[in-house]
Formats: C-alpha cells, sequence, structure tokens
C-alpha cells in the first residue's frame, strides 16, 4: 500500500502507541540546554569555615541577619522562565544511577528529563518546577527574586505538586488522595479555608524540606537592596493563609523536628554544591545543621534534646579556670536592645539605650557599641571607640539604660546607624539600627547585619517620645524578643514599656 508521507507518519505513531514503543515520546518535551546560557558566578573558597566565620558565636535573630548578609552576597539570579532553570533543577535532582532522569521530591519518582512539564504535553506523570515555600505565600511575582531562588525550586512529580498545593506543612492526616503516586504523602483538609490545610511529605523529603523551609526564611527577611528582594518570611507555629500578603508559612515546630530526626543526606549536599554553582550561594542548614538550633533552641529547647543535628559538643578544658568576669546570659534568659532615644524637636535630649530582658540577669559588663554608616563603630574626636559599659542587674520590670550626650557621647541622628549590645565574654546579642541597615565591618559584629527597627526620629518628634518594643498585634506569647515589635511613644526608660508585657510561664514561651 502507498501512503502520501503525512499518512505515513499518522500510521507510523498508530503503530508505535499500539506496542507501547513511545510512551516517552508522547510526553517529551524539546531539549532546551543550548538555549541556556549559565551565567558566571564569584570565585568560591570551599573552605566553609572561611565562608560562615562572621557566624561564629552568632546565635538567635542575629544569626538570621548574619546569614543573611553571607548567603546574599555574591547572588546570581535567574528568572524563572529562564531556559537555565530547568537545566540547573536536571542537575540538581539527577538520578546519579540513571543520569537520564530526574528524582522527584516526594514521590521519588524516576521521570526522563524531556518529560517535564513544557507546555505541549499535560501528563499527570511529568515533572515541574515545585516551590517547596508556595510562592503565593510572600512572593507571587515573577520579578521577586525568592520567585525563582534555586534552592527552593525542586523537581517533582506533576500530580502530586498539584495535590500537595500551598498547603503548610505538618506531621498527620490521611493518605487517600496519594495512594497511586506518593508512597507516605499526607494532607489535612480538602480546602484552603478549612480549620487545618496542612501537608506532612514521606520521612525521605522530612529533612530537604526543612532546611529549604529554614534557608528561606533566612534569605528573605525583608533587606534587600533590590526591590524585588524585599520580600519578607516568617516560619509560624499556626496555619497560614496565601491571601493575607504576610509572607508566613507553618507549622515551624513540625520543621524542626523533621530537620532533627533526618540528618543531611550525601543527596542534598551534592544538591547544594551544584545550587552554588549556578546561583553562587548556599544552604547554610545543609553546611552547618547546627545552626538550627542556634536560631531557634531556646525557644523550643524540648525539641532539640534529642536531635541528630545538634551543635557538636565542646570538650572541657583539662585544667579548669576561674572565670575573671560574670558568667554569660543564664541558659533560657535573654537579654536585649528595649529602648532608645537619638533624635527631638530643637536640642536634643535625654538620648540614651536600654536594656531588656525577661529573667534576672546580672549584666555587669555587658557593653553597648555604636556603629556608623559605614560599618565600622562609632569613635569620638580623640580617636577613642565609643563604647558603654553596663552594671547591675536587670529584671523583667526593672530594665538597666545608659544616658547619651554631648558632642563626643552622643547618638547620631542621620542614618543608617547601629547599636550593638554583647554580654561580659564579649558575645555579641543584639544588633540593631535605625534608618537603614549596617552591616559591621569591625568589632564584635563584624560581618553582622543589622536588624534595622523601622521606626525613625527627627527635628519634629517630641522630646518625651522614644523608639521602643512593644507587644506585636495578635502575638501569642510575649517571652522573647522576637514577640515585639518597634514602635514610637511617651517613653519609659528603666521599666517595661506601655503595651509591653514579658512572660515567660512555661505554657506561653513552649
Amino acid at each position: 500500500m502507498v501512503y502520501s508521507s503525512g499518512a505515513a507518519l499518522v500510521s507510523l505513531l498508530l503503530s508505535s502507541i499500539a506496542v507501547g514503543a513511545v510512551a516517552q515520546t508522547a510526553t517529551a518535551c524539546d531539549d532546551i540546554d543550548d538555549l541556556c546560557r549559565k551565567k558566571p558566578v564569584a570565585p568560591f573558597d570551599p573552605n566553609l569555615d572561611n565562608y560562615y566565620s562572621s557566624a561564629d558565636g552568632v546565635t538567635g535573630e542575629l544569626l538570621r541577619g548574619t546569614l543573611n548578609a553571607i548567603i546574599r552576597k555574591n547572588y546570581v539570579r535567574y528568572t524563572y522562565t529562564s531556559k537555565c532553570v530547568w537545566k540547573a533543577l536536571f542537575e540538581a535532582d539527577n538520578d546519579e544511577d540513571d543520569p537520564g532522569n530526574v528524582i522527584a521530591i516526594y514521590s521519588n519518582s524516576r521521570i526522563p528529563k524531556l518529560n517535564r512539564d513544557c507546555g505541549k504535553a499535560k501528563q499527570e506523570d511529568n515533572w515541574n518546577k515545585e516551590h517547596v515555600w508556595a510562592k503565593s505565600h510572600g512572593f507571587p511575582s515573577k520579578n521577586d527574586f525568592a520567585h525563582s531562588d534555586l534552592h527552593n525550586l525542586v523537581a517533582a512529580d506533576k500530580s502530586v505538586n498539584g495535590k500537595r498545593d500551598t498547603r503548610d506543612f505538618k506531621k498527620g492526616g490521611t493518605a487517600t488522595i496519594y495512594e497511586d503516586d506518593c508512597d507516605g504523602c499526607k494532607q489535612v483538609g480538602d480546602n484552603v479555608t478549612d480549620e487545618q490545610y496542612s501537608f506532612e511529605p514521606p520521612d525521605d523529603a522530612k529533612g530537604q524540606v526543612a532546611r529549604i523551609m529554614f534557608y528561606m526564611y533566612t534569605r528573605y527577611n525583608g533587606t534587600g537592596n533590590n526591590e524585588n528582594d524585599t520580600t519578607e518570611l516568617d516560619l509560624v507555629d499556626r496555619k497560614t493563609e496565601s491571601s493575607d500578603g504576610k509572607g508566613e508559612f507553618g507549622y515551624l515546630p513540625d520543621l524542626l523536628k523533621w530537620h532533627c530526626k533526618h540528618s543531611v543526606t550525601p543527596r542534598e549536599r551534592r544538591r547544594n554544591d551544584i545550587i552554588q554553582s549556578w546561583q553562587g550561594n548556599r544552604n547554610p542548614f545543609v553546611d552547618r545543621p547546627e545552626y538550627v538550633e542556634k536560631i531557634w533552641g531556646d525557644r523550643y529547647p524540648s525539641i532539640f534534646e534529642d536531635c541528630n543535628n545538634t551543635i557538636p559538643p565542646i570538650d572541657p578544658p583539662t585544667t579548669p579556670t576561674p572565670p575573671t568576669t560574670p558568667p554569660a546570659t543564664p541558659p533560657g534568659a535573654q537579654v536585649w536592645i528595649n529602648e532608645f532615644h537619638y533624635d527631638n524637636a530643637g536640642r536634643d535630649e535625654d538620648e540614651f539605650v536600654e536594656i531588656g530582658c525577661n529573667s534576672a540577669v546580672d549584666v555587669s559588663n555587658y557593653k553597648i557599641f555604636l556603629y556608623g554608616k559605614d560599618g565600622a563603630m562609632s569613635i569620638d574626636r580623640n580617636g577613642m571607640t565609643k563604647i558603654k559599659i553596663l552594671q547591675g542587674q536587670c529584671t523583667p520590670d526593672k530594665f538597666v539604660f545608659q544616658d547619651y550626650g554631648g558632642v563626643d557621647n552622643n547618638l547620631a541622628n542621620s542614618g543608617p546607624r547601629g547599636i550593638a549590645l554583647t554580654d561580659a565574654s564579649g558575645k555579641l546579642l543584639d544588633f540593631i539600627s535605625y534608618e537603614g541597615t549596617v552591616v559591621a565591618s569591625n568589632g564584635p559584629a563584624a560581618g553582622s547585619s543589622s536588624i534595622d527597627v523601622g521606626v525613625s526620629q527627627n527635628s519634629s518628634t517630641r522630646r518625651d517620645q522614644s523608639i521602643q518594643l512593644v507587644n506585636k498585634v495578635g502575638a501569642t506569647t510575649t517571652c522573647e524578643k522576637i514577640d515585639f515589635e518597634w514602635k514610637l511613644q511617651p517613653r519609659s526608660k528603666g521599666r517595661p514599656n506601655r503595651n509591653q508585657t514579658i512572660n515567660c510561664s512555661e505554657n506561653d514561651k513552649f
């Protein structure tokens, strides 16, 4: 029989499909590797001790800021629609045992490289780009840097990705909907309006998911210099909404537990190396899993009592020596910068910095350092560093403060300016700034990025007003600095501020 060329092609395809010979061809997309031009990244020092050196000795929210400065540096961005994003994910999630495939997160399926979701093929078993931190929770625009961050994008089975939707991460639920395509996947809730709308990944994905979420929380803290890099994300212990624009995601305690139970894998480390070769930065929680406890350990101590990814033990000295300075902040207690005043109408008056705490703490020999716009410690006309040494005891109802004033002893009006607090051992406890962010170049905060309070004073500010911490609107705990927010209101030097309640009962704190 004689066919036209078109009829011959149809006949050939039908014959092939009949014997199952072209199942892959029917779902395949064009190979776009040659359409990707990989961007150069800055030279990288493989000695990770050097890469993370500025984070040594830093904990809590300050560690988040310090790590942010590290992983924001040398960041190379690709647009979400770039062909290079597909190529980078294929390399990062490649199946080493069968290099023609990717391994999909959650389902652990092996899917051929060209069976991606390119728009030509709509089969549900193709692989696509999964935003682990769902893009609708803080960065819905493709212009947002977070939208195309390669650390947050992973290869996923399209059908499983669609079922996971924008759910929070939390243990529990039913596996019925995933029985055919994801062993171990569970969910709670059928609609985003349900009381709980959550997803539990299988065990082999839990650790990776947690550390990706910690990376996103750290990388996107609202301090970027580009207008598309100002996303501010937060991890919370409750259901979150994608429509409220807050950039929140739950549930932090579950993620911490998954991190502790499921250690970093060689596959995660390999992925981290590959993403760094494309994007220029790394996931610090893969390289240094102990950072998780350093950030959240004080807030959730019970979770870290039995943790596979805890801070390595420190060998005690062979010959104990008596301390020459007062002990550092007691375990569980927090000391922070709670209130300050630097500018007002007319001649500046009553400039001060106040230290707050959530437990009785001897703050003798704690120090306050001032930082200038250039990131260096402030000095007076004689070239001496401006340092204030505190004395006395701080309690939750009686705070310690230090007055400033005079040409050589004042808080500068024009920002950005930084204020750092250390304990008696020199450990950095807090580093804030006003009228912008400061990256410290020397002193106890060297390498750290300050936390801008977001509130300022000027030549029209009333003399009796100061910038101070108050309870966050809707806060369920009022124990740690993270539970408060900055506000300009009448000063209350030496005592808790108006609308500030410090309560660290066990139920409140944990």
